[in-house]
């Protein structure tokens, strides 16, 4: 099969690639979401005590999802052909892509 219309795959258009740069985006943001936990936990100013448990669920779904997608599935798409596979560490335990494309959206409509 003659596939000459693809062109050859360089390191950035890798599935190591973008594993890679979830794994560090994901380093990088893990401190910057316990520092948002702990400023809405304990310097929310009294006007928005009423607001700060809504503001924590809201962070936790956020945090939840970016977790889900940058290291639990980490989706890795074909996109002119509507196709991908996942690159994180759920399918190392033997979870279908189905199970990891669900939890995925359930975590995104949740927020």
């Amino acid at each position: 099969m003659n596939f000459s219309c693809i062109p050859d795959v360089g390191f950035f258009d890798s599935a190591h690639f973008l594993s890679l740069a979830l794994h560090t985006n994901t380093i990088i943001s893990t401190p910057v979401h316990l520092f948002g936990l702990y400023c809405i936990l304990l310097k929310t100013t009294p006007q928005m005590k009423s607001a700060m448990w809504y503001l924590v669920s809201l962070h936790t779904w956020v945090v939840l999802f970016d977790y889900s997608f940058s290291i639990l599935t980490i989706p890795f798409l074909l996109i002119p052909y509507f196709a991908g596979h996942p690159l994180g560490i759920l399918r190392y335990f033997g979870v279908s892509t189905l199970v990891q494309i669900v939890s995925v959206l359930v975590v995104m409509a949740s927020e």
